[in-house]
């Protein structure tokens, strides 16, 4: 594949018109804590209390994966606050805190944040950035923040398992919030309906908090109304890696049907499309290739009538789209481009480059599914399926939150 055609659309890219945007239902804030060799082998790390934390973390540097863990204890979530109290740095964190911090700076129209569990540290933060924060003033909240924990790492502190491509990452650890956190209060949905009617997009996560059948089914029934609260108004649903069953059961059963687009990396992936074929987790495979990953993403919107998949990886960026007479694919391709060029800056890195990796992968695809009407863009069953070669920072210095401001930033430049 031709890299120059690329790098010419990348540096031609325009800045698109984004429109006002609600984000919801996970904001909080960070604690990034850098991993270094030291850390791995100070006695903090190896001690009895963080011995499973330390165990998951290595685990997810072995595989060079973004995984969070929910603690479900609050008396061991507190203990690992006060491990690494003081240290590393604080940030806006949060699906949605990250996407509206990120969209407001980037200067959306207007941008609020539903977040009925947001501490006051972190409203203070999103308010100075210019977000909105329902429900307003003292309706709101804990009287603290409790920060998730965000463990930093680049390849090579311990070996990568074979196979898989070395890369800097994060290991997430998280207290479990109530349901309550991931619903619009019904006292406040009217005024919060109002308040919403500008909006042409709604970029919501935080659903692995519910706990039974019918959080998750008035979870779609308040999704419905939202829809209604605006003309054209968009959902899109960015996902969190969850391997609980009664959670991807949810999730799939009432969540996606209502969704209009949904965003999430390689592993959620498989693990949302292995629930979806098999109900059960035995259908996880981590080890699909491009072309199976395509197929399986088309049919996963066939099932679902999602419109819009997006899944990010780190050499390529995929994304599905429903095809319909006022659908332009390369207002989509290019809002994708955009995403890609504001990651690599958010990620602070030295230099980019063009991803030999994703231009190897367009290869395979324009192979199997070509030619392309445009570059990056091919037709499948009913859908244009858009694939983009990703710019890669090199010698980055962040990592967390930049899947949401990726997913967010080409959701709401997209006008599908």
């Amino acid at each position: 594949m031709d890299e120059s055609v690329w790098l010419d659309l990348y540096r031609n890219v325009g800045v698109p018109v984004l429109d006002g945007v609600v984000t919801g239902f996970n904001a909080n804030s960070d604690q990034i804590i850098t991993v270094t060799r030291e850390l791995l082998g100070s006695a903090l790390l190896r001690s009895p209390d963080l011995a499973e934390l330390r165990s998951r973390l290595v685990s997810s540097m072995e595989r060079c994966t973004a995984e969070e863990w929910f603690v479900a204890d609050p008396i061991q979530y507190g203990k690992f606050v006060q491990a690494f109290f003081g240290t590393g740095s604080s940030a806006v964190g949060g699906q949605a805190g990250i996407a509206a911090e990120h969209l407001a700076g980037l200067g959306a129209s207007g941008v609020i944040c539903i977040a009925p569990a947001i501490g006051p540290e972190t409203a203070g933060r999103l308010s100075t950035a210019g977000v909105f924060v329902f429900p307003p003033g003292e309706s709101r909240g804990p009287a603290y923040d409790l920060p998730h924990l965000i463990f930093e790492y680049e390849p090579g502190l311990v070996p990568v398992a074979d196979g898989i491509i070395p890369r800097s990452n994060r290991f997430i650890v998280s207290p479990v919030h109530p349901p309550a956190s991931a619903l619009v209060p019904e006292s406040s949905m009217e005024p919060f309906l109002k308040r919403i009617s500008s909006c042409s997009r709604a970029f919501f996560s935080g659903y692995q908090y519910l706990v039974s059948d019918r959080d998750f089914s008035r979870t779609a029934s308040q999704i419905n109304r939202i829809k209604m609260a605006g003309p054209g108004l968009r959902v899109h649903i960015e996902c969190v890696t969850v391997s609980n069953p009664v959670v991807l059961q949810g999730f799939t059963r009432h969540i996606l049907p209502v969704a209009d687009s949904m965003g999430l990396n390689e592993h959620e992936f498989s693990l949302v499309a292995g629930y979806l074929d098999t109900g059960n987790l035995s259908g996880q495979d981590d080890s699909r290739t491009p072309i199976n990953i395509i197929e399986d993403a088309v049919a996963l919107c066939q099932k679902t009538g999602l419109k819009r998949l997006h899944l990010h990886t780190f050499g390529h960026y995929l994304l599905v789209l429903a095809k319909n007479p006022v659908v332009d694919p390369e207002i989509s391709r290019n809002a994708l481009l955009y995403a890609a060029v504001r990651v690599a800056a958010a990620a602070q890195g030295t230099s980019t480059q063009v991803s030999p990796d994703g231009l190897a992968v367009l290869d395979q695809v324009d192979g199997r599914f070509g030619p392309w009407q445009s570059p990056g863009i091919f037709c499948v069953e009913g859908f244009f399926v858009i694939v983009i070669p990703t710019l890669i920072a090199q010698n980055i210095t962040k990592t967390s939150g930049l899947g949401d401001i990726l997913s967010s930033t080409a959701f709401v430049a997209d006008r599908f």
